[in-house]
């Protein structure tokens, strides 16, 4: 059985917008995403769309959409005639998309603060379960769906869809960046990063000031501990360079 097989004989349970099945393209996408966040795939793989077509069987059109998604999202990158390649962040780069999901999202939480309600923070919680949940059995793709899930709808209850956009590319980037070199054994076990409740504590409790530390924290402490080549091991120094330093002066990570 092929894989868009598999995904077929499952789509009554996989719905797509609006009620409809799933598209195949959908699958490949999602497949296609697991791989490039987790490193199995990087820039130096080759991408064909008729080699993947062969891969996925399906046709080429299929894959062509699936791409398209990919790059809107950042994660490749097509070259015309040359190609499509999975993009390779420089330091640069993976530092100012640091410092813009800081600056997106504690302006979302701003909002978030004055809107915020008591089944929306349920729902928070309830993503936070699902994401501990996925923690405890290894799973980083798994993390890494949740934890993008629960950061947007964190930041829809802000009510500043122009921004969307730009935080999903973001947030994807720093996925990529964050998620493809293989964590140690120990940051799964015992991980030195403010929790989501933190920031959902603060929130409830409609202290502005406490939830924008939090969340900062918590953006901060998850680059030091699965990003330190880019960003560091200083937690602090890490803070105050991405609020007052400009990204092109040598290095938030002090290289």
């Amino acid at each position: 059985m092929s894989f868009l097989d598999a995904a077929d004989k499952n789509s009554d349970r996989v719905k797509g917008r609006g009620g409809k099945r799933a598209r195949k393209s959908d699958a490949v996408y999602q497949d296609l995403k697991r791989k490039i966040l987790t490193g199995e795939m990087t820039s130096e793989s080759p991408i064909t769309e008729q080699s993947l077509a062969q891969d996925y069987g399906c046709s080429q059109s299929t894959i062509r959409e699936a791409l398209m998604l990919l790059q809107e999202n950042g994660l490749v990158v097509r070259r015309g005639y040359q190609g499509t390649f999975v993009t390779d962040p420089s330091l640069p780069e993976a530092r100012l998309m640091l410092k813009l999901r800081v600056d997106i999202e504690t302006t979302g939480i701003a909002e978030a603060v004055k809107y915020i309600t008591g089944p929306e923070l349920d729902d928070l919680y309830e993503l936070d379960r699902q994401f501990e949940e996925r923690r405890a059995q290894r799973d980083v793709f798994g993390c890494a769906e949740v934890d993008r899930a629960l950061h947007l709808r964190l930041f829809k209850i802000a009510r500043m869809p122009v921004l969307e956009p730009m935080l999903v590319r973001t947030f994807m980037i720093l996925q990529q960046v964050m998620l493809s070199t293989p964590r140690p054994e120990a940051s799964w076990e015992r991980p030195n990063v403010t929790p989501h409740a933190s920031i959902f504590d603060a929130l409830s409790s409609r202290d502005a000031e406490a939830t924008l530390a939090a969340l900062r924290s918590h953006i901060l402490s998850s680059a030091v501990l699965l990003a330190p080549h880019y960003y560091g091991t200083d937690l602090d120094r890490l803070k105050d360079q991405v609020e007052t330093t400009p990204v092109q002066t040598a290095g938030l990570a002090g290289r």
